[in-house]
């Protein structure tokens, strides 16, 4: 065996036999043992009488008034445990070691709803067999055994595991044998419950007379709680915070029950026990920390059709914790060119987007319907099944936070999707709404993103390789825009949407994540006559923004409402009631010189910097320009030869055809004029075939 001793002179102060253990031990690592101070006026046992043997001094009914040093131990102050602390005799060491006895671990037994007894002979709570942790059927389900029982010494644990050993196995129909090894154990005398020390130590002894050695909670702190009614153990833990280091009370908790409860007059089983709260075994900042850094620092997620991106590849963009392709430069190819060369085939023929990021939550249950119709701004319980409905939610203060497409799957389940970094944040927004605000209403809500691979098939050919496919009739009569079926696709189950965010003739098709690659091969077959095309993030961002559809993060900052961005038909006037409606009707949000949002379109046709401010007359308060909008999105188009952008300027909407000024950080500027928001295809002719 080996050890580290923390001095070479060592003063041990006990209440029980064990501690003589320790001084037998130090003594034969060839340690000085000056005195063994037994608080018992009777004192030990048979290791009493051991030590004594080995020349180690032993004092009965004796106690340490005070432990002397500063930056170290060098001595202590001896006085009799039933006085006040007049000091006998000083002793010189550089180490005290401590024995107030012992405790079974309840904890595990505590986690599951076990209740505890107070054995007051011993000093401690130990498990109630009367009273174990309860099944669903109300039947015991755990057993205690040996020292966690409360059988502290060897021969009494052997014992009693042996007994409980038998019980379980009699429980399970088998034939236990209790008979447990036999062990030569010292007879030890009965410790003494020492609560203070010295018994009638006055208040400036209790002052300096420590409980919790990680927290430094005094005596003192524990009866000054009392004083000031926290009379509840748990309140009176936080106001000392005893037993909130990392040993989480091993080491104090009795003693500050055993404190709390003589300040309260009361027996320590009235006054009870803290909560015993798993771990167990504390937890370091290493552990939790130590995975978090370089390639680990967050969890990478990834979708089924990972390999075939790398494989083509991709130039990866973080999305969220996923990793998605920002485009699939070929040999040669610049990532711009790269992008130009997706939206134009995209516009031209056929597209093919790994949408599977995108959120999926499911709402189900009686109450779905109206849940839905106050989490989002218009209405989704008067969807009618087998339809979609774009739909917007906003936070208490009425900021836009999320948008997607809604799909009512039959008459208590909705489909909600979400933007990819949005799927987490919302399915947590709908359980607090549900957990603290409406919790009567039957509604049950699942993340099932990662259980379907989702792609967009976008493009004038898209219906084509559909129909390639077969297997459902994907017509524009039995399929319009914004609705839904389920079928089977070339043998495989799936689930086809009929959207866009492109504007171009699309579909989204969901199949089970197990067949997404699959079913993407089929989709690069069937479409290699239209010279099918995967497209990245950036690809999708321009052809979005070509036809004016906001991207959360982009057009929102946490400051927009969506009547800034011109999203009113958004909005139910039907409803009462929806969550941020009380904060849109504030006067702020309803001052017409809100910046709105718009369309913008540079008079020689460059690219306007992303973000940059729009100028406005005169300066303000520290000397700084004031502005009046700023750019939330710019692009170069390939499908119009040259730069857009999208931006919320002050009143915006009444300003069409105004030029304004942007500054660029090199010290020039570019100007602007304000134009509709869409680019393309304002009538919508692309995608409604």
């Amino acid at each position: 065996d080996y050890a580290v001793s923390p001095g070479d002179s060592v003063v041990v102060v006990t209440n029980n036999d064990d501690a003589y253990r320790t001084a037998l031990a130090v003594k034969a690592a060839g340690l000085q043992v000056p005195v063994i101070l037994d608080a018992r006026p009777q004192g030990g046992g048979v290791l009493a009488e051991q030590a004594k043997a080995a020349g180690i001094r032993v004092e009965n009914g004796k106690a340490i008034a005070k432990v002397k040093g500063g930056k170290r131990v060098t001595g202590v102050a001896i006085c009799a445990q039933a006085g006040e602390g007049a000091v006998l005799e000083e002793i010189a060491c550089d180490a005290v070691a401590m024995s107030g006895g012992w405790s079974p671990v309840v904890h595990l037994w505590s986690h599951c709803g076990g209740k505890l007894l107070w054995d007051a002979e011993r000093a401690l709570f130990r498990p109630d067999g009367a009273k174990p942790p309860t099944d669903q059927d109300g039947e015991g389900f755990v057993l205690c055994a040996g020292a966690a029982n409360g059988a502290m010494t060897l021969d009494a644990a052997l014992a009693d595991a042996a007994l409980q050993g038998a019980g379980a196995a009699s429980e399970l129909g088998y034939k236990g044998l209790a008979e447990a090894p036999k062990v030569d154990a010292e007879a030890e005398a009965a410790m003494a419950a020492v609560w203070m020390m010295p018994q009638g130590a006055g208040i400036q002894l209790r002052m300096k007379a420590w409980l919790d050695y990680q927290n430094d909670v005094k005596v003192s702190d524990v009866q000054l709680a009392a004083q000031e009614g926290y009379e509840s153990v748990e309140h009176a833990k936080r106001y000392t915070t005893l037993g909130m280091a990392t040993d989480q009370g091993k080491l104090s908790n009795i003693n500050g029950l055993a404190i709390l409860s003589d300040a309260l007059n009361q027996p320590i089983p009235q006054t009870g026990t803290t909560t015993f709260r798993p771990p167990y075994t504390p937890i370091s900042m290493g552990a939790i920390g130590g995975a978090a850094r370089a390639e680990v620092f967050q969890p990478i997620r990834r979708t089924c059709l990972y390999d075939w991106h790398e494989w083509q590849n991709a130039y990866w963009e973080p999305v969220g914790q996923w990793r998605r392709p920002y485009c699939y430069p070929k040999a040669g190819e610049s990532h711009e060119q790269a992008v130009n060369r997706e939206i134009t085939q995209t516009r031209t023929s056929l597209g093919l987007l790994d949408a599977s990021t995108l959120g999926k939550l499911i709402v189900k249950g009686p109450d779905a319907g109206k849940f839905l119709d106050l989490l989002y701004t218009n209405m989704m319980s008067t969807l009618p099944v087998g339809k979609c409905r774009y739909g917007l939610m906003c936070n208490e203060n009425g900021f836009l936070s999320d948008d997607g497409v809604v799909a009512r799957m039959d008459e208590d389940t909705w489909l909600c999707h979400t933007t990819t970094g949005g799927a987490d944040r919302i399915h947590a927004h709908m359980e607090e709404w549900l957990q603290t605000e409406w919790w009567d209403f039957k509604v049950y809500v699942a993340n099932v993103t990662e259980q379907w691979a989702q792609f967009a098939v976008v493009g004038p050919n898209a219906r084509k390789v559909l129909e390639k496919l077969g297997g459902m009739d994907v017509s524009k009569e039995t399929l319009p825009f914004m609705q839904w079926a389920e079928g089977t696709l070339n043998g495989v189950l799936a689930r086809v949407f009929r959207i866009s965010f492109s504007g171009e003739l699309s579909y989204e098709i969901a199949v089970p994540a197990s067949m997404g690659r699959a079913f993407w091969d089929m989709l690069l077959a069937a479409g290699e006559e239209f010279g099918a095309t995967a497209y990245g993030t950036e690809a999708l961002h321009v052809l979005r923004a070509e036809k004016g559809f906001i991207m959360i993060g982009d057009e929102t900052d946490g400051t927009v409402i969506p009547q800034d961005l011109g999203l009113d038909w958004a909005i139910s006037k039907k409803k009462t009631d929806y969550i941020g409606k009380r904060g849109q009707e504030r006067v702020h949000m309803v001052r017409a010189d809100r910046w709105k949002l718009v369309g913008l379109e540079t008079l020689d046709g460059s690219v306007i910097p992303d973000g940059a401010y729009a100028v406005d007359e005169g300066k303000n308060a520290n000397g700084q320009r004031n502005t009046q909008g700023r750019v939330t999105s710019s692009y170069y188009s390939p499908t119009l030869g040259r730069g857009i952008a999208m931006g919320i300027v002050r009143d915006g909407p009444t300003r069409m055809g105004e030029v304004i000024d942007f500054p660029k950080t090199d010290g020039t500027s570019v100007k602007a004029r304000i134009v509709d928001p869409v680019f393309y295809d304002k009538e919508g002719a692309k995608q409604n075939v």
